[in-house]
């Protein structure tokens, strides 16, 4: 930061240079003006005093008489004292000089200076020494047709003093120099505050210093200057900051994407990317590197490469950004590559994990394929009972309630099926919208049991639990009925008569209260444990359809398990039967 004084100083001696410098070429021209005014005066004395020398020689005439001698009385008489005459011939030579007697020693006076100057001009003058007398002298000289007429004034103090200028206007001046002098300290101290708060806030924004919003700068020009210029910096360093808490949130949202994101420059170099860009493209490259900037050396990216090779230039008044996508396999993943070029030559490229859609798909592929084969058999067998009791006009009545009834339970296996395929869509595509609310899961146990208890009678089941009532968990109530409805109906189905079902409590971890569901019926294979959350899974499959199970029950438990961030599995009892462990959110 620049001292002030120090500064206010330096413009004061510049403006101070300045104005002595004009001061001197001032004083130079009035002194000259000065003294060519004084000169003019006494050469105006001085012609008058050799026309008066002239008029008497004239009224004396001594040019005939040669008695030049008598001039010495009117020397006594001239206004100036002490004025050496001088009369000189047109020849050169001295006629008469009041201050020499002998005159035949004296040199010839043709070439002085203010002789020759007065031939050719109506007067003339020098200051020099005189060789006679040895004294300075300031000589005018007059041309009278027949002689010169030259007087000299002792160049002495008297003479001086008259040719210089007053002393009082050399007081003038210095008076006018200390008070402009003044003024000069006062307007360099106000500019040198302006300019030290311009320099200062300059630099300030220039070390990348907080701006001040409220600096005031002094009210003149340079003030005003200095308020616009700090407004417009304030602008910037709002824009500036602004722009860096959009950047900001702009990079913590790559972060959080499910999706690799690399911003490139023109030059193709790296400007900004989030850390799962780099991870799929080590994946699908299968080398190890933290640089993103390498991608379009990898043979996985030569569609992208190809892709901006061929698009040099883009129009400026393009509406729309080019673009390509493409998808590719990996070690059994699928990714989507996408890449836009910006007007300027910039580009996005965009890494996908399209794994689960791509999984999605096939299984929904697979769905498709199964609910046609699963509808096929009921809506075959419906067919075949109508028909019958269509083309059958005199079937007893015994036989059309057999087939009636036959077409019946079709229908409510069509409509199980049906109903199950609705709950799985729906978890699949909308599970987020399932409402979520505090349950009593002893309330859910304890429904359960009432709804199957003829069931169980009917099959000498037992069923017993543990879950103490107010064990609260934070559900969906629709989906968690059909998870103990799909439970009970499978064990039921399956586990055999004279078998028990038990519900046990195994404890609150984690923030999720975990559950055990088991039977010590015929049990299920541990090789087909695996797989008996996927649809449509049998593991005997005349004996399922014979039990009038839809082969989606458990994939509709698993599901709405995972739907409430639980799990699920399933494992062998000792002694026989089979348990399902799994977890509900407090």
């Amino acid at each position: 930061m620049i001292r002030k004084g120090r500064f206010s100083n330096r413009l004061f001696y510049y403006y101070f240079a300045v104005f002595l410098l004009f001061t001197l070429i001032m004083l130079v021209f009035l002194y000259n003006r000065e003294k060519r005014f004084r000169v003019a005066i006494l050469d105006n004395r001085l012609s008058d005093m050799c026309s008066l020398v002239d008029n008497y020689i004239r009224q004396k005439h001594l040019p005939d008489s040669s008695g030049y001698n008598s001039i010495d009385s009117l020397t006594l008489l001239l206004p100036m004292e002490d004025t050496r005459v001088t009369i000189v011939s047109i020849e050169g030579n001295v006629l008469y000089d009041s201050s020499v007697d002998d005159l035949s020693s004296m040199e010839n006076h043709l070439q002085r200076p203010e002789i020759s100057k007065s031939h050719f001009s109506s007067y003339g003058t020098s200051i020099r020494k005189s060789a006679s007398t040895g004294k300075d002298y300031y000589y005018f000289s007059k041309y009278f047709e027949k002689y010169y007429v030259r007087l000299a004034a002792e160049y002495n103090i008297k003479v001086q003093g008259f040719l210089h200028r007053e002393k009082l206007f050399l007081v003038f001046v210095a008076v006018a120099f200390v008070i402009i002098w003044r003024l000069l300290r006062i307007v360099t101290n106000r500019f040198s505050e302006s300019i030290i708060k311009l320099r200062d806030y300059a630099l300030a924004v220039h070390r990348g210093e907080s701006l001040m919003p409220d600096i005031r700068f002094p009210d003149d020009e340079i003030g005003d200057i200095g308020n616009e210029i700090a407004g417009f910096y304030n602008d910037i360093g709002r824009s500036a900051a602004e722009l860096s808490l959009q950047k900001d949130k702009l990079f913590k949202h790559l972060q959080v994407l499910n999706e690799g994101v690399a911003f490139f420059s023109p030059e193709r170099e790296v400007v900004l990317s989030n850390n799962l860009f780099i991870q799929f493209m080590n994946v699908i490259s299968g080398e190890h590197s933290l640089n993103p900037g390498n991608f379009l050396q990898l043979p996985h990216f030569e569609h992208v490469k190809t892709f901006l090779n061929n698009h040099p230039v883009i129009e400026p008044k393009s509406s729309e950004s080019p673009r390509i996508e493409y998808r590719i396999e990996h070690s059994s993943r699928y990714y989507l590559i996408r890449c836009i070029l910006f007007n300027d030559l910039s580009f996005e490229v965009i890494l996908t994990d399209i794994t689960q859609l791509e999984e999605n798909k096939k299984m929904r592929q697979q769905m498709t394929s199964n609910i046609a084969h699963e509808l096929k058999t009921p809506v075959s067998s419906i067919k075949g009972y109508l028909e019958t009791l269509i083309e059958t006009k005199d079937i007893d009545e015994e036989k059309r309630a057999y087939f009636i009834d036959k077409a019946m339970a079709q229908t409510l296996r069509l409509t199980d099926l049906i109903n199950d395929i609705v709950i799985l869509n729906k978890l699949d595509e909308s599970g987020s919208s399932f409402p979520l609310e505090q349950v009593d899961i002893n309330t859910v146990i304890t429904e359960m049991e009432e709804n199957f208890g003829a069931a169980l009678k009917r099959r000498s089941m037992s069923f017993s639990s543990d879950v103490l009532p107010e064990t609260m968990v934070t559900v969906n109530r629709s989906l968690i009925d059909s998870v103990f409805q799909n439970l009970m109906e499978n064990a039921i189905a399956y586990a055999g008569n004279n078998t028990s079902i038990t519900i046990k409590s195994l404890g609150c971890r984690e923030g999720f209260h975990h559950f055990s569901f088991s039977d010590n019926g015929i049990g299920i294979s541990e090789m087909h444990q695996p797989r008996i959350f996927e649809r449509f899974y049998r593991i005997d499959d005349g004996r399922s359809r014979k039990s009038g199970g839809t082969g989606l029950g458990l994939a509709i438990v698993k599901n709405a398990i995972m739907l409430h961030k639980g799990d699920i599995s399933v494992r062998s009892k000792e002694g026989g039967g089979t348990e399902f462990i799994f977890s509900l959110p407090k």
